[in-house]
């Protein structure tokens, strides 16, 4: 009996011990994982970094990071330093990947999200829609927090954030675009005589997205010397998600958001590029857009890696776009985009003064 006690004793206490080693030991590694989203030569495969550390009662959140022409998810991924960065921020990333049919699209389109179809200006079709249902499976496989899920692009990749923070306002707090160009407005890249005044994207992608309107945060980078999409694209793109918010907030398309910059501050990168950051505030001082033009720098994300495997992707030389874009996101939820700075109403206060509006009124 008593060596049964013993032995039961002694298995406590390794447990115990086990359990001690356990909780001191060193977080999680980040993982890589590979899914495909559909089947056939319209299946979407996709990527998802979960940082280091990543437990799921944590509620991450998610940024959704889309690729360019002629690149791959993976590609993106090892070029744009999110992933370090997720590990030190503690969020979730996802890098969606273009399907077969795009894959095989001839010369530059090669590997292409359709940012030129019109189908992709629709929520509910092309490739938002796709991107859109993968968003939906990560967010609920990885607990992610759903107020905290936000949208960034490169090139192509940044056609199609544009459209879908008109296409899924309800879904993306904030969107992002490095080197890109505005909702439905696809012939800025051939700085085309038809493409779209600034006012008249805002006014369409108002329209698209109809009784889920809401303010979209947006920042946009790229290069002022960049050859593939012209930098006025990036700029109609910025003003664009600032005359939408405009229409939300109050039906006009100039105000209560400047479409001037409330301050622009100037950096250089050590040995590398200097950039100008443009910020643009609501009525209230909040910051709301963003843009950074980064001097010098060709069709490239800014910053990212220096591995020269990766040369065809990133300008090392630039700011990071991935520390960029996660300081402008990082300050928005769903709920809380409009008005982002303001301290909200105290309800008792409100409560109060409803209170005496009704014995006023039992007066008369």
């Amino acid at each position: 009996m008593n060596g049964s006690i013993a032995r039961s004793a002694l298995a406590v206490i390794v447990t115990l011990l086990m359990a001690c080693a356990t909780a001191h030991a060193d977080p999680t590694p980040g993982t890589v994982q590979n899914f495909t989203y559909g089947s056939g030569q319209t299946a979407h495969p996709y990527i998802v970094y979960t940082p280091r550390g990543w437990v799921p009662r944590d509620h991450l959140p998610l940024l959704v990071m889309l690729h360019g022409c002629e690149t791959t998810a993976y590609e993106q991924m090892e070029a744009n330093l999110y992933n370090p960065l997720a590990d030190r921020k503690h969020f979730v990333v996802l890098y969606p990947d273009t399907d077969a049919i795009e894959n095989s699209q001839p010369g530059p389109l090669a590997r292409c999200w359709q940012f030129f179809n019109p189908d992709d200006f629709q929520r509910g079709e092309g490739d938002g829609a796709a991107v859109a249902a993968i968003t939906h499976i990560v967010m609920n496989a990885w607990g992610i927090n759903s107020q905290r899920v936000y949208l960034m692009g490169m090139s192509a990749g940044s056609f199609l954030s544009a459209d879908m923070a008109a296409e899924y306002p309800d879904l993306y707090a904030a969107s992002g675009e490095n080197a890109g160009g505005a909702y439905a407005d696809f012939t800025c890249v051939f700085q085309s005589e038809v493409s779209l005044s600034a006012e008249q994207s805002a006014q369409e992608a108002y329209a698209e997205m109809g009784s889920r309107a809401r303010v979209v945060p947006r920042i946009v980078i790229g290069g002022d010397a960049d050859q593939g999409i012209p930098p006025a694209c990036a700029d109609k793109a910025l003003l664009q998600g600032l005359r939408t918010d405009n229409l939300v907030l109050d039906h006009n398309q100039t105000e209560p958001i400047k479409l001037t910059p409330a301050s622009v501050t100037d950096g250089q990168v050590p040995d590398g590029l200097s950039y100008t950051v443009s910020n643009y505030r609501d009525g209230h001082g909040c910051l709301i857009g963003q843009r950074w033009l980064v001097h010098g720098m060709n069709h490239f994300w800014s910053g990212g890696s220096s591995n020269p495997k990766w040369a065809n992707f990133t300008d090392p030389k630039g700011p990071s776009a991935a520390d960029a874009s996660w300081a402008f996101f990082s300050r928005f939820t769903l709920a809380n985009t409009a008005w982002s700075c303001k301290p909200p109403a105290k309800a008792h206060k409100h409560h109060k003064h409803h209170k005496r509006k009704k014995r006023h009124k039992a007066k008369k």
